[in-house]
């Protein structure tokens, strides 16, 4: 249908072209001196059209000759970024497949036909992390050259992944570097805070872990159980590192949150700095508030040696028979009854405290104290028996 309108309109065209042929009868006359040319207006008009058609078939072709270095050089361009995907393919299949090797050289050499800076950064750290998979760390270091070179110093992913390396390495100070550099393009990049975390716990610097760690937390970057576990931990690094007066203990105690002062190694921690710096009362707290939280008997043997006045001890004593009632056979609890009932010299109680520890599960400790009891009580014969006990335990 579309054909024969078209066809009815061309022949429309030329019956309406003939007729107007038919009735101009006009001359054009053209006059250049000194020539006069005089001819019909339909020969010119047909000429004109001609004439025009030509021109613009001329300059067509001189527009497509003009423009045939330009597409020489596109279709050379188009080969070469498509040889350059084809490779980075490759290479992306060789990394994850794990032939590392192979990884690095399509990587480079698709690195070094990448046109565009986004194309060469990605098959640049492709690369290098493939080099640092198989150790060739000068290689990953070269090529890290070549990014920073082509890319600046401040390319975000480069210095990322750099830090990540150079940590891994164990080449701290590069790391750092680094490592800060993104953090200062990128202040709030939770996977630079996760970087920065890793190499501060490698320094064994607490301060700064406990602080990116809050941070972290603030951003939902890391669950509550590993923050509250690197907390503790940074936590037990402080105490370690740097010892601190009564006071300073004292303060640093109240700025922990409820859930540190009742995780038993920040309180047994906590105790062994109080009575190092000769503070027990305030120790014999702290290990109360986090037996009190959660029952954990390893705090006891530190709780039982504690040297407290008359009346600290009397206290002790009243606070571990009201425990025993809800556990009752602990044997570490048992023990330390029996320690307390020995240091105020209620030797019937001590020796049934030790004798009852035994009872619930023997140990070369509980031994040895009912040994030592006994051989203050000048009944030598039943405490060699408690010290071959004791020897035997220990032996295996």
């Amino acid at each position: 249908m579309k054909l024969l309108l078209w066809l009815i309109g061309l022949f429309s065209v030329a019956v309406g072209m003939t007729l107007f042929a038919q009735l101009n009868t006009g001359y054009a006359l053209i006059f250049l001196p000194p020539w006069r040319v005089e001819i019909s207006l339909n020969v010119f008009i047909v000429l004109l059209l001609v004439g025009i058609i030509g021109l613009y078939f001329l300059l067509q072709m001189f527009v497509e000759v003009a423009g045939l270095p330009q597409r020489v050089r596109r279709y050379q361009a188009n080969k070469a970024k498509t040889a350059s995907i084809q490779l980075e393919r490759d290479a992306r299949i060789a990394f994850f497949e794990g032939r590392f090797q192979r990884a690095v050289r399509l990587a480079s050499e698709a690195m070094l036909a990448s046109s565009e800076n986004d194309a060469f950064a990605v098959n640049g750290l492709l690369a290098a992390r493939a080099a640092h998979a198989v150790r060739d760390f000068a290689q990953r270091d070269q090529i890290f050259q070549q990014l920073t070179e082509h890319l600046g110093e401040q390319h975000l992913a480069t210095l990322m992944t750099r830090g990540e390396l150079l940590l891994d390495e164990r080449r701290y100070s590069e790391a750092q570097q680094a490592i800060v550099a993104a953090r200062e393009l990128a202040p709030k990049l939770t996977n630079a805070m996760k970087l920065e975390l890793r190499l501060r716990q490698r320094e064994q610097n607490p301060e700064a872990v406990i602080k990116l760690v809050d941070q972290l937390s603030k951003a939902e970057a890391i669950d509550a159980e590993q923050a509250a576990h690197i907390r503790i931990a940074a936590q037990l690094q402080l105490l370690k590192q740097h010892p601190m007066t009564p006071l300073e203990l004292k303060d640093w105690w109240k700025k922990l949150s409820h859930s540190e002062q009742h995780n038993p190694k920040l309180a047994h921690a906590a105790a062994r700095s109080y009575i190092a710096q000769e503070a027990p009362e305030m120790a014999k707290d702290a290990l109360e508030k986090a037996l009190e939280a959660e029952w954990n008997s390893e705090l006891l043997p530190a709780y039982s040696q504690l040297k407290l006045d008359a009346a600290g001890q009397i206290a002790q004593l009243q606070q571990a028979e009201t425990w025993l009632k809800s556990h009752p056979r602990d044997e570490l609890l048992l023990l330390t009854l029996g320690r307390l009932c020995r240091k105020r010299e209620l030797w019937g109680k001590a020796q049934s405290y030790f004798e009852a520890s035994i009872a619930v599960s023997p140990s070369a400790t509980a031994h040895a104290e009912l040994a030592e009891l006994l051989t203050q009580l000048e009944r030598d014969e039943d405490a060699a028996q408690h010290y071959r006990a004791s020897l035997a335990l220990a032996l295996k």
